[in-house]
């Protein structure tokens, strides 16, 4: 049975919904296909599908920190915050310096407050937001918590007004409100011209295939392209146990965590996920405290 991530590399213009089909073509027909995260259909870049039982590690690939490059457009604002949309101001940039924008990049950093697009998949009362946008109800988006790891300039300011940045993220961060966002404060709009996913956590977009490659993959062969579950979870701190403890996690017990032996260390903070493996389970949890003593506590069980 194929279960497992397949890392691709989508090219822009495509939505991720599109892909998701194109993926679920080459399996069999009975093998649930999903997503980690989608990617607009104006950004190229790592796109993570998920087969089978992987299905359930969606919100475990979106929690991950993810790296991205942007080329931005300054004197321009979009209805949809990117090239696609309409223009609704154009203003003079040709004044704004390098050392304009790298003196205001600092305020990007840690977590601060964002408002998402309108034009975006957030949903109010269970309608999308730009669904909402499009009949003509302007969406009321509260401001939300996102975190910024890094924000750089990588390029000067070209005479039409290109500049580019390299910005790592986590959950939630629209790159596209960091763009409205700095447009605002240099004064003179800003849109996104390109965008691309660099990684998502240890995954990068040098280990992906392209969208031709999905496409003309033999359907017999596609498994050779997909990541296992096991090799996914080195972004989480790995424990193991004895056989009983296995058992107990597959009934949705609580373990106490003097019965649990640490394998490997991850990238995700232990006070967010954690992840118990034995001989055919995966389960991914976190740690509670109780009764004076830290437990894990099983959320997504895979049976391997």
């Amino acid at each position: 049975m194929i279960e497992g991530l397949l890392l691709l590399n989508k090219p822009r213009g495509l939505r991720s919904a599109q892909c998701v089909s194109a993926f679920r073509h080459k399996l069999p027909q009975k093998i649930k296909v999903g997503h980690g995260g989608t990617l607009d259909s104006t950004a190229d870049g790592l796109l993570v599908l998920l087969a089978g039982s992987a299905t359930r590690l969606s919100n475990y690939v979106m929690m991950l920190p993810k790296e991205y490059m942007v080329t931005i457009q300054l004197g321009t604002t979009t209805d949809t915050l990117d090239y696609d949309g309409t223009v609704t101001a154009t203003y003079p940039f040709r004044h704004i310096q390098d050392k304009d924008i790298d003196r205001i990049l600092p305020a990007f950093l840690g977590m601060r407050m964002q408002k998402p697009p309108v034009i975006s998949a957030i949903k109010l009362n269970g309608k999308r937001a730009s669904d909402l946008k499009r009949k003509g109800i302007e969406p009321q988006i509260s401001p939300r918590p996102v975190t910024i790891t890094s924000i750089l300039r990588t390029s000067t300011i070209s005479e039409e007004g290109q500049v580019s940045f390299f910005i790592k993220c986590h959950k939630g961060t629209y790159i596209r409100s960091i763009v409205r966002d700095l447009g605002y404060m240099l004064g003179c709009g800003a849109i996104v011209g390109e965008l691309t996913r660099l990684k998502i956590g240890l995954l990068s977009l040098d280990q992906a295939i392209s969208f031709e490659e999905l496409e003309t993959a033999a359907e017999q062969d596609i498994d050779k392209h997909i990541m296992s579950i096991g090799e996914f979870i080195r972004h989480f701190t790995v424990f193991s146990g004895d056989d009983q403890t296995e058992n107990d996690l597959k009934n949705g017990m609580f373990i106490s965590i003097r019965k649990l032996h640490c394998e490997s260390r991850g990238q995700v903070p232990t006070e967010e996920v954690v992840c118990f493996t034995g001989r055919d389970l995966i389960s991914l949890g976190v740690f509670v405290k109780k009764e004076n003593n830290i437990f894990f506590k099983p959320q997504t069980n895979l049976f391997l």
